[in-house]
């Protein structure tokens, strides 16, 4: 994913573009309620699995979560929306893990050496994933279009929300344990 000067308000508008347009990819994106164990993007729907190493080479997969309410967070360091959201995700690794919560960031960033630069100089202490870095793009598999887009995973392995833009992550992870 490209540096752009927009975040998530395009991304938000060109998704409700595509569900307009009938874009059955993009079906998942709504909040209504998903069918049990069928994969897709939406309330309800199983997230797509996938498996890829972060910054300090430690594996990082959805299937090695399991009872645990993950907060996946897609972001980039020149997003200020998504910086902003850095102090409730540092709370949420720290002092939520003993609920059994768990961060897990995957950057859009395009410059590894930056990335891994504003993460040291930053002290982010959760796992991030360079996704340009992954296999598979991650960001692609999830459709993410702008930034920043927050999933909150139940402990069932549901996608239990899913936020657009800087939003109250502690609040939806309050509602999904």
């Amino acid at each position: 994913m490209t540096k752009q000067p927009w975040c998530a308000a395009a991304m938000l508008f060109g998704g409700l573009l595509l569900m307009a347009a009938g874009g059955a990819l993009f079906a998942g994106f709504a909040e209504t309620k998903g069918r049990s164990g069928a994969v897709g993007l939406g309330v309800g729907y199983r997230p797509p699995e996938f498996t890829a190493r972060d910054l300090s080479g430690k594996r990082q997969s959805l299937a090695d979560q399991q009872g645990k309410v993950v907060v996946l967070h897609f972001w980039a360091t020149w997003c200020p929306y998504c910086r902003s959201e850095i102090p409730e995700l540092t709370e949420l690794h720290r002092e939520w893990a003993s609920k059994g919560v768990r961060v897990v960031a995957i950057s859009t960033d395009d410059d590894l050496e930056a990335l891994k630069r504003f993460v040291a100089q930053s002290g982010l202490p959760y796992p991030i994933i360079a996704d340009a870095e992954s296999k598979d793009s991650i960001a692609e598999q999830y459709a993410i279009a702008g930034i920043p887009i927050t999933y909150v995973i139940g402990r069932d392995g549901l996608i239990a929300r899913r936020l657009n833009g800087a939003s109250e992550i502690i609040e939806a992870v309050k509602r999904a344990l």
